[in-house]
């Protein structure tokens, strides 16, 4: 568990029922939610960073905890400096989707070779957007929702890294794999700043908002909770929360799942 820095800063992990253990923070400053955890390795990803201005701004800083030695060590950087993003973990790589710096939002997703501690670029996600999320699946990353130059979003994209196309080597150093990305159906609800967990080979979206309004801080939450089933490719809508709005974390706890 994560404290984000405007409030606590801490990071605390659960070594068996009622036990919390407080880990030695890694020397960069993080928020919660940009994190995936490989071969038994913790890895954090992006978050936020003060600046010469006196501004926090985006990091492209990568580090990685190992629970055997309790140290933190820094990894090759993001090309880019990201916020709002998307991270899944499979096999030895981890993939950020698009993301938003401070003047703008990129196409672009990457993924990161644990084994090598390199990065490389693959195809792009088809639309430009942020306040989205991702979660693995059977082995595939599904991106759902976020926030488009238009609208809030109802699409979910699914990457298959066994369908890896040719790699084209760039000029810089890292290379494009292509052919990667393909459109499901859609939710029933637009969402963005929603979260996604898998269980029994499932896809359960909760919580989120529907509409960002400009010029406001008011929009309205959306309560309802989705599951999606790879196999047939329908989504089914199931009991709503109480409230809508952005969750923090979701996580199964005895068969039961959990929101904060």
């Amino acid at each position: 568990m994560i404290g984000h820095r405007m409030v606590n800063s801490k990071i605390l992990l659960l070594k068996k029922p009622r036990v919390w253990w407080e880990l030695e923070g890694p020397q960069v400053p993080l928020p919660p939610d940009w994190l995936a955890i490989l071969n038994n390795f913790l890895f954090l990803l992006g978050g936020e960073e003060p600046g010469p201005d006196g501004e926090f701004h985006a990091s492209s800083k990568v580090v990685r905890y190992d629970p055997r030695q309790n140290p933190w060590l820094p990894m090759g950087d993001m090309s880019v400096p990201p916020s709002e993003f998307a991270v899944g973990g499979i096999g030895k790589f981890i993939y950020p989707v698009t993301r938003k710096t401070r003047n703008e939002t990129f196409y672009s997703t990457e993924r990161y070779d644990i084994t090598h501690d390199k990065w490389e670029f693959v195809d792009p996600y088809p639309i430009n957007k942020y306040g989205h999320e991702g979660t693995v699946v059977n082995n595939q990353l599904f991106i759902t929702g976020g926030i488009t130059s238009s609208s809030t979003s109802k699409q979910v994209g699914l990457v298959h890294p066994i369908k890896e196309g040719t790699i084209k080597q760039r000029t810089q150093r890292t290379s494009v794999v292509t052919n990667w990305w393909e459109n499901k159906s859609k939710m029933n609800y637009p969402r963005c700043f929603h979260k996604m967990i898998s269980y029994h080979r499932k896809l359960y979206v909760f919580r989120g908002v529907r509409v960002i309004l400009k010029a406001s801080f008011e929009s309205p939450g959306c309560p309802s909770t989705e599951v999606y089933h790879p196999e047939t490719d329908p989504w089914t809508i199931l009991a709503s929360k109480p409230i809508g709005g952005n969750s923090h974390r979701v996580t199964v706890v005895d068969k039961k799942k959990m929101g904060l």
